[in-house]
């Protein structure tokens, strides 16, 4: 009897974290709702250079050449850049159900959440956070290779780092591999069983790095810009709720106080492990990207390189945008009417959709 108590206390603690956002929203959208926006959206994917992800290229492909630490990069007004002072950790975290809540997840700045094999997903987390526990834990993937390089980052992951060395990044990423030299950082904790349960700490991977390479900045990266304060871009469509599925409901839904869309699981809230906050994102973008396979048959394949069209989030509110991204290192842009995009505060969640799940899309 005592345990079962302490499981429904435990329960109504992750629940009650979201209280404050908006509530499940069960109608199905309005009929003016969908003269500006279609029930299903389907985001269409633009041609990037050389073959689409779903040719059967060849895994090996001509290196990228080692770069020098880049040249500052023009800030708007009223902006900084995403990462400014340290070169970020980039975590490959673990997004089962077994495996939520995550921790890091409120102290991230960028993640990009993308299928691995059966339609399951993983999120690359980058942050610069000084301290914390990061985690669970997952293996290296490629089609996460060149998010990775944008940014520089500390790739930290565990295992699979073969396809690591196939690829045309291989001498741009550092490793922070639980299977490597670094495997002593990594430790599992005992209310999760393996493999959902591998840990590790920002403070520890900043130690390891460092003293291989530096981690400190003397430039800000190149890439994103954030606005120092919030800001709604002029025109967009009203969207307080934004509904996808991989293999089970997911969504995002507004909230007006904090200007913020809380990220949701079926109709659980999503919250950080360590702190117990709901997790929520200034910015969503959701991009369609043909998704073919490795020749090794099992992971997927996305070229990265070239432009295609978007949709961003702010707000409550819809916009078109497009994307770039010049070259396996070179971070990705986003632009409106025009216009490099300068993100507002926040956390930024990406969902890159392939066509099925670009198929289950709803907004309202």
């Amino acid at each position: 009897m005592t345990i079962l108590i302490m499981i429904i206390m435990v329960s109504s603690f992750y629940l009650s974290a979201c209280s404050s956002g908006s509530p499940a929203v069960t109608e199905n959208i309005s009929t003016e709702n969908t003269r500006h926006m279609p029930t299903t959206i389907n985001l269409p994917a633009e041609s990037s250079e050389n073959s689409t992800a779903e040719s059967a290229a060849s895994e090996t492909a001509e290196s990228e050449p080692a770069e020098t630490e880049p040249a500052p990069e023009p800030v708007p007004p009223g902006a900084h850049p995403l990462f400014a002072k340290k070169i970020p950790i980039a975590v490959m975290i673990n997004n089962k159900p077994v495996a939520r809540p995550q921790s890091g997840l409120g102290q991230a700045k960028l993640i990009y959440q993308m299928m691995t094999e059966a339609r399951t997903t993983r999120l690359l987390m980058f942050t610069d956070v000084d301290s914390g526990v990061l985690g669970p834990v997952r293996s290296a993937r490629p089609a996460y290779l060149d998010l990775v390089t944008q940014y520089k980052a500390l790739y930290t992951y565990a295992g699979n780092g073969n396809v690591i060395s196939d690829s045309p990044v291989d001498g741009l990423i550092r490793r922070i591999d639980a299977l490597g030299a670094a495997g002593r950082l990594f430790y599992r904790m005992s209310h999760r069983k393996a493999p959902h349960n591998l840990y590790i700490k920002a403070e520890s991977i900043y130690n390891f790095a460092g003293k291989q390479a530096p981690v400190n900045l003397s430039n800000p990266l190149p890439g994103f810009s954030i606005r120092n304060g919030f800001e709604l871009p002029e025109g967009g469509v009203k969207a307080k709720r934004i509904n996808y599925q991989f293999t089970h409901s997911e969504s995002f839904r507004y909230n007006e106080k904090t200007k913020k869309y809380a990220k949701y699981n079926g109709d659980t809230c999503l919250v950080d492990e360590q702190t117990r906050k709901a997790v929520e994102a200034g910015n969503v973008f959701l991009i369609y990207m043909p998704h073919g396979k490795m020749p090794n048959g099992v992971h997927n394949r996305i070229n990265w390189v070239g432009s295609g069209r978007a949709l961003y989030f702010t707000g409550g509110m819809k916009y078109e945008v497009t994307w770039s991204k010049a070259s396996h290192a070179a971070p990705m842009y986003f632009t409106l009417n025009g216009d490099r995009l300068v993100l507002n505060p926040g956390l930024t969640w990406v969902v890159v959709l392939d066509q099925q799940a670009n198929n289950t899309v709803t907004i309202s």
